[in-house]
């Protein structure tokens, strides 16, 4: 069955189809949300809420447009306000890298996702040693600033200060690879 056909049958309270469509969405979304999120549970949470808004919303959604689109404006929106809603809890430096994520632009279709994701991967390729393993450190292995700082023997606002610059140099090789900046 093609997605309009299991978007129209969830319409209809086709709990299968709906269940189909999250199948086919549920990996671009997580991929989408991890980029701002570095919280396995908190990504996978952000999602299934996605989807449950999504659920909710699809009795108003044209099933002449394209779905895709569609449930990731509903996602952005759930990691917008995610964002938005832990802001005040934390750190200045930390709180100015989560508006500018909220600023960039949304991706206008799913090929340019791929490309923004392949450029990350080849601007993490070009970056330092230990840069790369303070990223890792603090992303895939989800450490807090402070045991970070520890085990490398610095302070915690050193350690900061080279996470929110190496976020702002990845970000410019990006744009940089997707011809948004001059090399």
């Amino acid at each position: 069955m093609d997605e309009r056909a299991l978007v129209v049958a969830a319409q209809k309270g086709d709990g299968e189809a709906f269940a189909e469509l999250v199948c086919l969405h549920q990996a671009r979304l997580r991929a989408l949300v991890a980029l701002s999120i570095p919280s396995r549970d908190e990504v996978h949470d952000l999602v299934q809420e996605a989807f449950i808004d999504a659920w909710k919303g699809l009795a108003g959604f044209d099933a002449g447009r394209e779905f895709g689109p569609w449930l990731r404006t509903i996602c952005r929106n759930r990691l917008r306000q995610f964002l938005r809603d832990r802001l005040p809890r934390r750190r200045r430096e930390l709180a100015l890298v989560d508006e500018a994520l909220l600023a960039c632009p949304a991706e206008p279709d799913e090929s340019a996702a791929d490309d923004r994701l392949a450029a990350l991967r080849a601007c993490l390729d070009g970056i330092a040693d230990e840069h790369r393993r303070i990223l890792e450190l603090r992303f895939a292995g989800e450490q807090a600033v402070q045991d970070i700082a520890e085990a490398l023997g610095k302070s915690p606002n050193g350690v900061s200060m080279i996470i929110l610059r190496l976020k702002a140099s990845l970000l410019r090789c990006i744009e940089r690879r997707l011809g948004g900046l001059p090399a």
